[in-house]
């Protein structure tokens, strides 16, 4: 590992340099919309849905720009340099009108594509695309009726439609070396040609190879509307490098020459214009009866947070952790990954690194050098806590020990997972079984009245109340998943991502038709913090110490604390969860088994069909989550923001950053193995030197330790964030965490930005 290390003391190459300038030179500059076909051609529209589905891919590919960035290793791009035609945005339709009306009762569109994938990138690179496509072809005997013909037909045209793509680019690299006069790169043209050619219609057999296929499918996904993450990059890249650098083909130099290249292509479609900047944003008109996800979330308003984050697009790369074997998968293309992550300063591809109690100390450290820099990422994925949830979820070890991220943080096995997830808000059930079912915000009736809590006359009635509200939302989400599990393949199946996940081609059936080997639907708990402090508070202040009524809490609440500043006073004293605190932590623990345990009996007799794993998540709608709820019994005041993720509530962790790792880890995280982040914060003097790589990597060791199963951290001082705010051309590459992804500061509304300075300890 000694000389991966040693990578980052590398000058970057002149290629490296002048692309990386010109990238974050064009991010400026705003792009030109691409003329995308409107509509495949009428003579296939007798064709099944699903075979007009892969004709549409084929064709946004067959018009697609060919362009290429001066000087690049890597063809395929959704946005060109010069001029910036952007291609991602537009597809052809490929509906009749009577299948769009039909879809539309159910409130469904072609633009229901999930997204949120890990595609089977380690099939794509051992066999190629004509590898899968014969496993397609060798399937047609099998094939039972109608559905299954057209699902395999939809395959081949699709992959067909990639391979045609891949023949483009190759002639044109082969275009621009005869016309190229350095003889070096006309060089370098050609044999991106001859890679082309091979990937990803063959195996791939090189390092540069490997990346060329992985990428182009990539942008393709991204593309024709599917925004899939990358996974476990380091693992089924790492064999390719390995033996490049065992013959000789290439020395680290070039590998990271080419790992750069390759980290720079997700970048070029980001925005930095004028239109993120916070003062060329429109006030946003927010209506509280308008909430998003069915009512499950308190959220209201997505404009703001729509343009936040605009250059998120699930490009997530997880590095490190175990094998399906158990063994350590660390390898140097993780060094190289992460130390391009560290030069370029930018916010793609996103990065998390899996650890685990035998995670070298090297990665650690490599880690945490990558940390200091600002951006919250790798986020830290702890093995030790998620593989044995996801076995206790019923998926075997080998694969367990395969997981991956959507792209987010969500929690998945790769190339084998059809995954969707729903947040389910813990705080918003509070507050109905506090106000008879209805909202404090517009007093709409959203839950089953549960009783006038004014008469309540014990916490095991308020926790009852809870409980019967908490229910009824599983009860609710359950129901629609089950009775609507298949109703995207009716009109936006994904025949190209179905070819390249696992159990499709098998089954003979599209992904989104239950064709992949696992499904699952992520249950978030959210603003869990906020509903573990406000139960502590009623049973302390209320039914322990008799300071108060419920009489009087609900008054308070429903004025919005005004004239009750003592009552208020009272319940923000309270333990509060993210303290280490014994009490606080045991409701917290009784909140979360409680959840689990709700979602565990209503899924049960849907295990065949769908597991439903647990989790909790904000992602970065903390603000627009705390605007759907009122005055909340933990002292926090109608529309504030929540606490992100599972993190402790705002400026409510008062005995620093052990303590709330200590907390967090108690929160049954066996039963939580869709994931729920802990976001943490680092001023950035407390990481100054080797000194400080030391103090950062003992606290990650000791969240490995502890049983969290996610943790994010954030390096920044407010004052930092305050010059960012008054001289934003001075920082444009100062980047923060936003829940599950990580932007740039200048570009973000300024309610964000004054809610990242409160939470790193501004004012």
């Amino acid at each position: 590992m000694t000389a991966v290390s040693e990578i980052g003391s590398r000058a970057d190459t002149k290629r490296v340099a002048d692309l990386r300038e010109r990238v974050r030179s064009a991010m400026e500059r705003p792009a030109v919309e691409w003329e995308c076909p409107a509509r495949i051609d009428e003579r296939f529209m007798s064709e099944p849905l699903a075979v007009r589905k892969a004709r549409a891919i084929a064709l946004k590919l067959s018009q697609m720009p060919t362009d290429l960035w001066e000087g690049q290793l890597f063809a395929g791009s959704m946005t060109l340099e010069e001029p910036r035609v952007h291609a991602e945005w537009g597809f052809p339709d490929y509906t009749t009108e009577e299948e769009r009306e039909a879809a539309a009762e159910r409130g469904l569109s072609i633009h229901n594509v999930f997204g949120h994938i890990v595609p089977d990138y380690r099939s794509l690179l051992s066999k190629g695309l004509r590898g899968i496509r014969a496993d397609a072809e060798a399937q047609r005997g099998k094939a039972e009726g109608d559905e299954e013909e057209a699902f395999l037909d939809s395959v081949l045209v699709a992959v067909d439609g990639v391979v045609n793509h891949a023949e483009r680019l190759a002639a044109r690299c082969e275009r621009e070396a005869g016309s190229e006069s350095d003889l070096t790169r006309a060089a370098e043209l050609r044999e991106m040609a001859a890679n082309l050619r091979q990937v990803p219609a063959g195996p791939a057999q090189t390092f540069w190879q490997a990346l060329q296929s992985v990428w182009l499918l990539h942008m393709i996904f991204h593309a024709t509307m599917n925004g899939n993450a990358m996974g476990r990059l380091d693992q089924y890249v790492w064999p390719y490098l390995k033996s490049d650098l065992e013959s000789g083909r290439l020395d680290l130099e070039r590998a990271a020459e080419l790992v750069d290249c390759f980290c720079l292509k997700f970048n070029e479609r980001a925005e930095t214009g004028e239109g993120q900047q916070p003062e060329a944003r429109e006030p946003e008109h927010v209506d509280p009866s308008r909430r998003t996800r069915h009512y499950t979330s308190s959220q209201i308003g997505m404009h703001r947070d729509s343009i936040d984050a605009t250059n998120h697009w699930l490009q997530n790369i997880v590095i490190g952790g175990l094998t399906p074997e158990g063994a350590d998968g660390t390898n140097p293309l993780a060094f190289l990954l992460l130390e391009s992550f560290r030069r370029n300063k930018m916010t793609n591809p996103l990065l998390a690194a899996r650890l685990h109690k035998g995670s070298p100390q090297e990665l650690l450290d490599a880690v945490c050098e990558v940390l200091k820099d600002g951006g919250g990422m790798p986020a830290l994925f702890n093995d030790e806590a998620l593989i044995p949830g996801l076995e206790r979820l019923g998926i075997p070890s080998p694969a367990a020990r395969e997981y991956t991220n959507d792209g987010c943080w969500e929690v998945i096995i790769p190339g084998r997972t059809d995954f969707v997830f729903q947040r389910l808000s813990l705080m918003l059930c509070l507050e109905w079984a506090l106000n008879r079912g209805r909202s404090r915000v517009d007093g709409s009736q959203q839950g089953p009245d549960t009783g006038d809590a004014r008469a309540f006359g014990s916490f095991e009635e308020v926790w009852q109340a809870f409980l019967v509200q908490l229910a009824a939302m599983v009860e609710r989400v359950v129901k629609a998943v089950v009775e609507r599990i298949n109703d995207r393949s009716t009109i936006a199946p994904v025949p190209l991502l179905s070819a390249l996940v696992d159990g499709c081609i098998e089954k003979r059936r599209d992904m989104t038709a239950g064709g992949s080997r696992f499904r699952t639907f992520g249950m978030l708990g959210e603003s869990a913090a906020h509903a573990i402090d406000s139960l502590v508070a009623i049973r302390e202040v209320v039914f322990e110490e008799r300071e108060a009524t419920m009489g009087e809490l609900c008054d308070a609440l429903d004025v919005n604390f005004e004239g009750h500043e003592l009552l208020r006073a009272r319940l923000l004293a309270v333990p509060k969860y993210g303290n280490d605190d014994p009490q606080a932590d045991e409701v917290g623990r009784e909140v979360m088994g409680a959840f689990a345990d709700l979602v565990g009996r209503r899924a049960a007799e849907h295990e065949a069909v769908v597991k439903f794993p647990c989790g909790v998540g904000t992602f970065s709608w903390y603000i627009g989550i705390g605007e759907g709820l009122g005055a909340s019994p933990d002292g926090r005041r109608a529309g504030e923001p929540v606490s992100s993720n599972f993190s402790p509530a705002l400026g409510r962790d008062m005995e620093g950053i052990p303590a709330a790792i200590l907390s967090y880890g108690k929160m049954y995280h066996e039963r939580l193995p869709g994931g729920a982040p802990l976001d943490l914060r680092l001023g950035r003097q407390l990481v100054n030197g080797e000194e400080g790589t030391r103090r950062m990597a003992a606290l990650i060791r000791s969240f490995v330790e502890t049983g969290g199963s996610i943790m994010t951290l954030t390096v920044a001082d407010a004052e930092e964030l305050r010059a960012a705010q008054r001289e934003p051309e001075n920082y444009k590459s100062l980047r923060v965490r936003m829940g599950g992804w990580c932007a740039y500061f200048t570009m973000l509304s300024r309610e964000q930005q004054e809610h990242h300075i409160r939470r790193q300890g501004g004012r």
